[in-house]
């Protein structure tokens, strides 16, 4: 990430996220989570995926650069796990989107919970 310049006007991004499918989940046991920050700019994001409060790489598939949508930039990322881990509705999974704003990191966090089945 490198900081932006002062007069760029910055927009901070829309962030959701999209639980998995339940094609997916019944042929493969797995379950893809997607993160996706949207309307952003300039395309200085990074995005994190955290279970229950710790970090995730493992099984997470972030786009290599942000696309740009002819006035803002849009950037996926993927949280790929198992349907067990997915089917406990303790487990919290959250997208964090980081990007600079007035020369400061600022956060927007995401949540959703594993499905009670």
């Amino acid at each position: 990430l490198s900081i932006p310049e002062n007069n760029d006007e910055i927009i901070p991004p829309a962030v959701a996220i999209f639980s998995p499918s339940k094609q997916e989940i019944q042929q493969k046991s797995k379950a893809t989570l997607v993160c996706l920050a949207s309307g952003f700019f300039p395309n200085y994001l990074s995005l994190v995926w955290k279970v229950n409060g710790a970090q995730r790489t493992e099984g997470v598939g972030t786009d290599e650069s942000a696309t740009w949508n002819g006035s803002t930039y849009s950037l996926t990322s993927r949280l790929r796990i198992s349907a067990q881990e997915w089917f406990n509705p303790l487990n919290h999974f959250e997208c964090v989107a980081t990007f600079f704003k007035n020369e400061t990191l600022e956060s927007i966090h995401k949540f959703i919970t594993g499905d009670a089945g």
